[in-house]
């Protein structure tokens, strides 16, 4: 690394500040007449909100910040022509943009590369996105179990448990509603389901975390690229390949760990010589959970003194099956998870076996995928999905049962390819799915069963398009636009356009602006009053610096602002669009790797999401998140350990607006080595190193404010591949 920084790296700096100063001006400071009501005021950190009588119309917030952004970027570009070229600084022309980006090919640094930004691989700085890549390497390391563990440990996530399911906030926001505001996809494939829209990442997620060879986190509203779904952001979970495993390609894995808890995997995987690649995956999983869970609300004699004693069971059988050869891709999975459920919902038994939901989760998807060179690049997909949800509710003299059913098949089509010599990168796409079974229905005994409370499908469709253009040498346009129409239900369009400037090749500042919607799911439809209810829609402003210093540490800073409208919400005895919310923060993150095996990953999170109407600040909404991770080798490249600290602030709770929960640090150790033998991986963790009480706020389907998470734990592991 040099020791002095080079002078355009120092630009950089004070032209960040210029930008922010533009983008957010201080309290205090003149403001173009015609924008008295639109511009944001930043005092300081602590005080980063907007005034109430600058909430104005969102048209001229829309159109004043938009401007200030053009005008930003207009003056990074003149100030670059002013400069004159770099010393020694000659960029050679990339090959093709849609794999890589001028800017970015005479640097010696490797960059992580996402494919989930624009649909089509690209370098991180590059892309219109703030992303977070989490690979393998750093989910063994860090002991991580679920995708809810890995999403916990990244900047502007924070997840609450209600021994059940894992809820996702994002930049401040929260629903407990099923993560329906979030798109996960595995290898760019939809897996939400299509009644509640709920995208599941706890043990209920349909893929065995072993098999995951990175994840994607593209913050940010995506409908622009993905429609329905994508309104906080998009998570893509990348599948190891049949390539990847070593020897014979036969791995095995065991697993045990606090409350009984056991987990077993077998995979095969293989690349043959003549291009064929297969991978075959089984996983089975079993925990008895905690003997006894105490819930003061439930504390009378009749109710067993609030202890629910041995209800906390979680079990899951899963399956997953990849198979290539060349553009093809056949791809496949099964899961089914029971859940004993402790927490005794509002009309429900408290402490009653009955208590419980089973889940299963299936999809198959074919995937053709051709590159013909310097015409277009093809990539076509059919996919078939299907989930089934049974829970079971024991109510004083009557056992209710309710199923859910959904089935749908859909098929996408995107077209790009490069023009004017490689200087725009230009994709189409079109989707369509039709939901062809949809139901939701109740057993009540003793009584008949109940009609559907909804049956039926619905179908959908979208098209886009999206480009990247070079508009000059180190400052490039990414722009699209989306148009999806859910039958029934309406119609919705969603731009995209994010002005990215490298200052230098190994730094990016991009000023984003998007929108997204998330149409009401079936479950909403069947509780809505009559005359329905309509999308929900985000738009967002985003500015994000990452700077890369030398070969071994990367910056980011995000300042973000957040508007929602006609949030969906259950009130009255049913769902409405009634709520109005507004979120801004500020994100900064610092990540390090040196080549003897130490690694860490910092970050620090201020966010303030706010009910526009109420102006109070929405539950489950924590203020500052810190994240600390860190790889430490203690033997060679063999024996690692791996320490997490993830600290949340408090929260006000759903039940009772004047109650919050308190915040809290939690500390993870684990202990990983590999290669002390041939083939065989050990890793041995504890979480909640120090045994912290914490407590995450209930939903609002629930009598309690709060649930208690559990104390100090422990897993063990052995991988071996023959």
């Amino acid at each position: 690394m040099n020791a002095e920084l080079p002078a355009e790296m120092i630009l950089t700096s004070s032209a960040w500040s210029r930008m922010l100063a533009a983008f957010f001006p201080a309290r205090g400071q003149d403001a173009p007449a015609d924008a008295t009501k639109c511009r944001p005021q930043v005092g300081d950190t602590a005080d980063f909100r907007f005034a109430p009588h600058q909430r104005a119309g969102a048209a001229g917030r829309k159109t004043y910040a938009v401007f200030r952004l053009a005008a930003v970027a207009l003056a990074f570009v003149l100030t670059e022509d002013e400069r004159g070229a770099e010393p020694g600084g000659t960029i050679q022309e990339p090959s093709s943009i849609l794999t890589n980006h001028s800017a970015l090919l005479a640097t010696k640094v490797a960059f992580p590369k996402v494919y989930g930004a624009s649909k089509w691989e690209q370098p991180l700085l590059q892309a219109p996105s703030a992303v977070t890549v989490v690979t393998r390497d750093e989910i063994q390391k860090y002991g991580h179990r679920t995708l809810s563990d890995i999403l916990r440990t990244l900047s502007g996530f924070h997840v609450s448990y209600d021994r059940n399911h894992s809820y996702l906030g994002a930049r401040g926001f929260s629903r407990a509603d099923f993560n329906n505001r979030v798109l996960v996809l595995v290898d760019g494939h939809r897996v939400n389901d299509n009644v509640s829209d709920g995208a599941f990442i706890g043990t209920e997620f349909p893929l065995d975390i072993d098999l995951i060879d990175r994840v994607e986190v593209i913050r940010g509203p995506g409908s622009v690229l993905y429609g329905n779904n994508a309104f906080f952001g998009v998570i893509n979970v990348v599948t190891r390949l049949g390539g990847d495993f070593q020897r014979n390609g036969l791995e095995t894995s065991a697993e045990a760990g606090s409350y009984d808890t056991y987990k077993g995997r077998l995979s095969y995987g293989r690349l043959f010589q003549n291009g064929l690649e297969l991978l075959l995956s089984g996983s089975v999983y079993d925990s008895q959970g905690p003997e006894r869970l105490f819930y003061p609300d439930f504390n009378t004699p009749n109710q067993n003194n609030g202890i629910a004693q041995g209800r906390d069971a979680d079990q899951f059988g899963s399956f997953f099956s990849s198979l290539s050869y060349r553009d093809f891709t056949l791809q496949g999975s099964f899961l089914h998870r029971e859940k004993v459920d402790p927490t005794a919902p509002i009309g429900i038994v408290f402490n009653d076996p009955r208590s419980r939901s089973s889940y299963d989760r299936s999809y198959v998807a074919f995937k053709f995928s051709h590159e013909f060179p310097d015409v277009v690049d093809v990539m076509a997909r059919m996919y078939y999905d299907r989930n089934d949800l049974k829970a079971v509710y024991p109510s004083p003299g009557l056992l209710s049962t309710e199923f859910q059913v959904g089935e749908r098949w859909g098929s996408e089509l995107q077209l790009a390819r490069t023009l004017w010599n490689d200087r725009i990168a230009v994709s189409a796409g079109a989707e369509y799915r039709d939901d062809f079974r949809q139901e939701l229905y109740f057993e009540l005994d003793p009584g008949p069963v109940v009609s559907p409370v909804r049956a039926g499908g619905s179908h959908s469709y979208g098209f886009y398009i999206h480009s990247d253009t070079e508009l000059h040498r180190k400052l490039h346009l990414s722009a699209g636009i989306r148009y999806d129409e859910v039958r029934g239900i309406g119609s919705s369009d969603s731009p995209r356009a994010a002005l990215i400037y490298n200052p230098v090749e190994t730094s990016a500042i991009k000023a984003i602006y998007g929108t997204a919607f998330r149409a009401p799911s079936l479950f909403e439809l069947s509780l809505a009053r009559p005359g329905g209810i309509n999308h929900e829609t985000i738009t967002s402003y985003e500015l994000v610096y990452e700077q890369q210093v030398g070969e071994r540490l990367r910056g980011t800073v995000s300042g973000f602002f957040n508007q929602m409208d006609d949030l969906i919400e259950f009130k009255k005895e049913a769902f409405q669009n009634v709520s109005k919310v507004e979120a801004q923060g500020l994100e900064l993150g610092l990540e390090g790797h040196w080549a003897n095996g130490l690694r860490g990953r910092l970050s620090y999170t201020f966010q303030e999401t706010d009910d526009r109407t109420t102006g109070d600040p929405i539950p489950d909404s924590p203020k500052h998140l810190g994240k600390a991770n860190l790889t430490v080798p203690l033997y060679l490249d063999r024996v690692l350990a791996g320490l997490e600290f993830q600290y949340t602030s408090r929260r006000e709770t759903w039940r009772n607006k004047d109650r919050e929960v308190a915040g809290f640090g939690v500390v993870n150790f684990t202990l990983f080595s590999q290669n002390l033998l041939k083939g065989l991986e050990f890793s041995g963790s504890v979480y909640n190193f120090l045994d912290r009480e914490y407590r995450d706020p209930a939903t609002p389907r629930h009598f309690q404010d709060w649930f208690e998470q559990n104390g100090r734990t422990f897993r063990v592991k052995l991988t071996y591949a023959f």
